[in-house]
């Protein structure tokens, strides 16, 4: 058992053992001693531990924490011993044999801003292709008149970093980053200086060279400007996904211990949970929803907080075995739910249909259709079209209720409920179309329906829908009272009323179709009844045709039929027959 220490080193904080640490500070050490008299000395120590602290980086991992000896030979071997360097042949030597095995992955791109007239892409670029910079620079000016260049070079400057340190000056020019190369790279740099600033004490006598300084300052100020703009677009981008992955996690938490209000509904996560236990054939299949739910969308979310914090704080980028673990975290909510959803699939294969017939006894002819105005009618009436599963205080309610009109081939009327139901079998199917509850009072001409239906505890969803389907004897009067619209299926009807503004009005059953006796245009239908001949008319109402009136003729704008029954289908003009026969 070894020792371990935590250093920090360029920046990076390291666990390294005792042996390691040892080695590590006399080969400083030795650096110290043989830079410290130098010019440029300190920045040589420190571009050193720099590249020394990455090097060390890319020996680390998740299963390997901790610097060993042979981590730190193998950077020495890399860098170089100070002693390589006393001998100007050995240092040309050793030189030449790590530039032999240095990979050319070590070349990256950076922009160059200390030969920069704008931005320092173009000499950035022309420093890693190792090309002379004035042709990329041609390059850029060229596609500017192309319309494209201005838009690139934003971009380029946008997303290519700067090489400040030695090490990224080094990398930008494709030389291995060892001690010698750091050391001459530091003493050019410094002479570089002091010429420019010489250079720059000439320009500012010559007038010439000073516009063309202030011609190149004023571009590079605009530059600056549209990139420090976009900048600002790239960190608002950031504080977005930030925003919107906190807000989703933030909802799914409340939603779990307390609750949220949506539309005068409260939801928590035991109400929501209602749908899985109506869909999941038994506890295991529901907790795998409820698991692979939770999985699926716990990875994507905290990424996208990940990356907002990463784009707003610039923090470190995840390393592989983070990205890996929410990829298969993810991956197995998508299994899980899949599964899942193939046994509840299953439970959906076969139909069946349970039918109750109710007799009518009426009062001169009238029947009056109403709905069960309960505690629930006002929060559920208003949500007819489009949503038919509503949570309401822990329990589950569903409108898949249909009403229809339709002409009584007996003498009298009735009324009859069919109840569909699936399962994965005709009798399974048979016992989930008896389980639904669902209020219905039929009383003499009374006929009392409710707007929704619920599934006892212990049963399942299995796309249960009630459909009542009134057949009214010819003579025979309904009353359509107020909140009908709500279950009222696009009955047919002679003036071909819309279903909402149907109700509140009375409809007989002629033998024409299912006319409204207290409509306005009810007297001059009746009187062009009476003037024509009996097969002159539209005969049959049953369907949902679309039939426009007017002076001379009934206009058929679009006929579909639907039948259960072989019965003809008789269409014609009022004042020159033309009859269509069909049988289905």
């Amino acid at each position: 058992m070894k020792k371990t220490l935590n250093i920090n080193l360029g920046g990076m904080i390291f666990h390294i053992d005792e042996d390691a640490f040892n080695k590590l500070e006399a080969y400083l050490g030795a650096l110290r001693q043989q830079f410290i008299q130098t010019n440029g000395g300190s920045e040589i120590l420190n571009d050193v531990e720099t590249r020394m602290a990455e090097l060390f980086r890319e020996r680390t991992s998740e299963s390997k924490q901790v610097i060993n000896i042979q981590d730190v030979d193998e950077v020495i071997a890399i860098m170089g011993r100070p002693e390589d360097y006393l001998d100007e042949e050995m240092a040309s030597s050793t030189k030449y044999t790590y530039e032999e095995s240095y990979s050319s992955n070590g070349k990256k791109i950076h922009r160059d801003v200390d030969n920069r007239i704008v931005g320092g892409v173009a000499s950035g670029l022309a420093a890693y292709f190792n090309m002379d910079a004035l042709w990329i620079r041609i390059l850029f000016l060229a596609s500017f008149f192309a319309g494209f260049g201005f838009l690139l070079y934003l971009i380029l400057w946008a997303i290519i970093p700067a090489a400040r340190t030695t090490t990224e000056k080094l990398q930008m020019r494709g030389k291995p980053v060892t001690l010698s190369n750091i050391e001459n790279f530091v003493k050019e740099e410094g002479a570089a200086v002091g010429a420019r600033m010489s250079e720059l004490g000439g320009k500012a006598r010559n007038v010439g060279r000073s516009g063309q300084s202030l011609f190149a300052q004023l571009f590079s100020g605009i530059f600056e400007l549209i990139r420090l703009i976009l900048k600002f677009i790239f960190k608002a981008i950031g504080f977005v996904f930030l925003g919107i992955g906190i807000v989703i996690l933030a909802t799914l938490a409340i939603t779990l211990f307390i609750g949220i209000e949506i539309n005068d509904y409260h939801y928590n996560i035991s109400e929501l949970s209602n749908i899985f236990q109506l869909l999941a054939i038994d506890s295991s299949s529901y907790n795998s929803m409820m698991i692979g739910a939770t999985l699926l969308l716990l990875g994507p979310l905290l990424l996208l907080v990940y990356y907002g914090l990463r784009i707003v704080f610039g923090i470190e980028p995840l390393n592989s075995g983070v990205r890996r673990g929410l990829a298969l975290t993810s991956l197995a909510g998508v299994i899980l739910l899949a599964i899942s959803g193939v046994k509840v699939a299953h439970e959906f294969e076969d139909h069946a249909t349970q039918s109750q017939e109710y007799n009518l006894v009426t009062n001169n002819g009238m029947i009056y259709m109403e709905v069960n105005k309960d505690s629930l009618y006002e929060q559920m009436s208003g949500y007819r079209n489009g949503d038919q599963w509503y949570i309401y205080n822990g329990k589950s309610y569903f409108s898949d209720i249909e009403f229809d009109i339709k002409r009584s081939n007996s003498a009298h009327s009735y009324l009859l409920k069919k109840v569909d139901g699936r399962g994965s079998s005709r009798d399974e199917a048979r016992l989930n179309a008896r389980s639904p509850e669902h209020f219905l009072k039929v009383d003499s001409g009374l006929v009392v329906s409710g707007i929704y239906y619920t599934i006892p505890e212990g049963k399942l969803y299995r796309a249960q829908k009630i459909r009542l389907v009134l057949y009214l004897a010819e003579g025979d009067t309904v009353f359509l009272g107020p909140g009908t619209e709500s279950i009222i299926d696009d009955i047919a009807n002679v003036q071909n009323y819309w279903d909402p503004d149907m109700v509140g009005h009375y409809w007989t059953m002629t033998d024409h179709g299912l006319l409204c006796t207290d409509c306005p245009e009810t007297e001059r239908i009746e009187e062009r009844w009476k003037n024509s001949d009996e097969e002159d008319v539209f005969k049959d109402y049953d369907s949902n045709s679309k039939v426009r009136i007017e002076d001379d003729l009934i206009r058929i704008e679009e006929v579909e039929v639907w039948y259960e029954e072989v019965k003809p289908i008789r269409v014609g003009l009022l004042k020159e027959p033309l009859f269509m026969e069909q049988y289905i």
